[in-house]
């Protein structure tokens, strides 16, 4: 297979894809990518919060010549980390999914 050839192949492969025009909507992501993208957040905020308090405690520890700052600091990040989550992610939608309303007409009563 010759450059030019390949070269060519390539071009007609390109042809044959749609990009979306200017008034085409881009697809969504999926529910599964929204979950996990929130999933992933989630565990995030949980581990930052214990890192950055259990520093914070390390320092105190380590400046201050005490031995407990850092166990509290690791169990107050965690704990902080938990509101943190259920602050930004425990919002339920109050909209009823399941429920659907039907209206009886004339010929089915």
């Amino acid at each position: 297979m010759t450059g030019l050839m390949r070269t060519a192949s390539v071009c007609h492969a390109m042809e044959d894809t749609k990009l979306p025009r200017d008034d085409e909507s881009v697809p969504t992501r999926s529910e599964a990518a929204a979950g996990m993208d929130q999933g992933l957040r989630v565990l995030s905020y949980l581990i930052a919060g214990v890192l950055v308090y259990g520093l914070l405690g390390w320092a105190g520890d380590h400046f201050l010549g005490t031995e407990f700052l850092l166990p509290i600091g690791i169990v107050a990040g965690a704990g902080f980390g938990v509101y943190v989550v259920i602050r930004r992610f425990g919002q339920v939608s109050d909209t009823p999914d399941t429920k659907v309303s039907h209206t009886m007409t004339e010929g089915e009563r």
